[in-house]
């Protein structure tokens, strides 16, 4: 039996295995990722699970959709369909499952915080008051695009982005804001481009800051905190959508760093530089290689604000990196945390042939992960495998590897 419940499963996309109980989430979850791996490893896997299933999001990005309204009885082939006028409605919330163009007008959600709905009916109300079009993702016409909202679960801060295509009532926003999130930073973003993604072309303050903090709070094996990083984040910056089960994969990954002890740590695919400032008061030196430029400027902010000054950011891909500055294998240990489709195969080949002793490989995609460990595992052998379930009720899982040169 499930544990929790809500109305919109199996017509939502928000969630994939609402449908089981979350002990079960994690046994089906376990079982695929020893099947991707099986020609790697064939120990058990131990996975780190979340401790609260609900409401664990930092993040979720919503969709305003104008569409035609589903009729139960409709039928394609049936002629009498095509004289009944279309009915059309307006949806604020995740896309509809396997479609891009239409949305579920959410009324409870397990995901974000308690704040979610009562701040989406309070928009919905002023949309109406206001009479502003939802976006229609065919007709590409409407104002309303998309509404972003992000918290720290460390700090308590929150920020509320709504994506438009055109002016609206900026003042009356705020005000509907304000009725589920008084102390919420609030800010808007242009978007006109014709892809569905929450990507703004400008954006601009209309009440607070541009930006909220985050803490990541590490632990030793005793549960005793032994750093704090925080870091800036804007409403584009990357950063895990489960601040307190990715912050045990950091304390994980940093606790085995004190033990290998390198003097230089090469962070690649190291986005904001999370580990590296994780792990900065281990080393002598972390060399950060991220291709996104603003997550490169985000990781140089974050190192200010910390106080640390031997971690260096490169803005570049990985394999043109390792091709212009040889990875240097004294001493050094390589952390690996590549998108979901893995590593270049220049990045994995030079990697795999750096001579490094220790390599710790972090993937968001269990597949990718397996056909980057055919080229790694030509000079390396697998000494752990571990899983973090940072996303409670959908398909997908974190996974740690830790390799050590043959």
């Amino acid at each position: 039996m499930p544990d929790i419940t809500c109305k919109h499963f199996g017509t939502c996309g928000g969630c994939a295995l609402l449908n089981l109980s979350y002990e079960e989430q994690v046994a089906k979850k376990r079982a695929k990722l020893q099947e991707t791996l099986k020609d790697f490893w064939n120990g058990e896997i131990p996975v780190t699970v979340t401790d609260e299933p609900k409401h664990f999001r930092n993040k979720v990005e919503l969709g305003f959709c104008h569409q035609v309204k589903w009729r139960e009885d409709y039928d394609r082939k049936d002629p009498a369909n095509k004289t009944r006028p279309l009915e059309f409605e307006s949806a604020l919330g995740f896309k509809l499952k396997g479609r891009w163009d239409r949305a579920v007008d959410i009324a409870e959600c397990a995901l974000f915080n308690q704040n979610l709905i009562p701040l989406l009916q309070s928009i919905r109300a002023w949309a109406r008051a206001e009479k502003l079009e939802y976006y229609d993702q065919r007709k590409h016409t409407g104002v309303l695009r998309h509404l972003m909202v992000r918290e720290g679960k460390n700090t308590g801060e929150a920020i509320v982005v709504l994506f438009v295509t055109d002016d609206f009532n900026e003042k009356t926003f705020v005000q509907a804001v304000e009725k589920a999130m008084p102390s919420a930073h609030i800010m808007a973003a242009v978007n006109n481009g014709l892809a569905d993604t929450a990507a703004p072309e400008s954006l601009r303050v209309l009440k607070g800051k541009d930006h909220i903090f985050e803490k990541i709070v590490l632990t030793d094996e005793s549960g005793k905190t032994v750093r704090e990083v925080t870091f800036k984040l804007s409403p584009q910056s990357f950063f895990q959508t489960n601040t307190l089960t990715a912050q045990k994969m950091y304390s994980r990954v940093r606790a085995l760093v004190k033990k290998l002890a390198p003097r230089r740590i090469y962070d690649l695919y190291g986005g904001a530089g999370s580990f590296s400032l994780s792990c900065a008061d281990l080393c002598e030196k972390s060399v950060c290689v991220e291709s996104v430029a603003p997550a490169v400027y985000n990781g140089i902010e974050n190192a200010k604000i910390n106080g640390v000054t031997n971690v260096q950011f490169f803005c570049a891909k990985v394999e043109d990196f390792v091709k212009q500055q040889p990875i240097e294998k004294k001493d050094a240990l390589i952390i690996l945390d590549p998108p979901r489709g893995g590593m270049h195969p220049k990045a994995a080949k030079a990697v795999a042939e750096s001579g490094v002793e220790n390599v710790l490989y972090i993937s968001c995609n269990p597949v990718t992960l397996a056909a980057d460990l055919k080229i790694l595992t030509r000079h390396y052998d697998i000494l752990h495998v571990e899983a973090f379930d940072f996303f409670p009720h959908s398909e997908h899982i974190e996974t740690f590897v830790q390799l050590k040169l043959k």
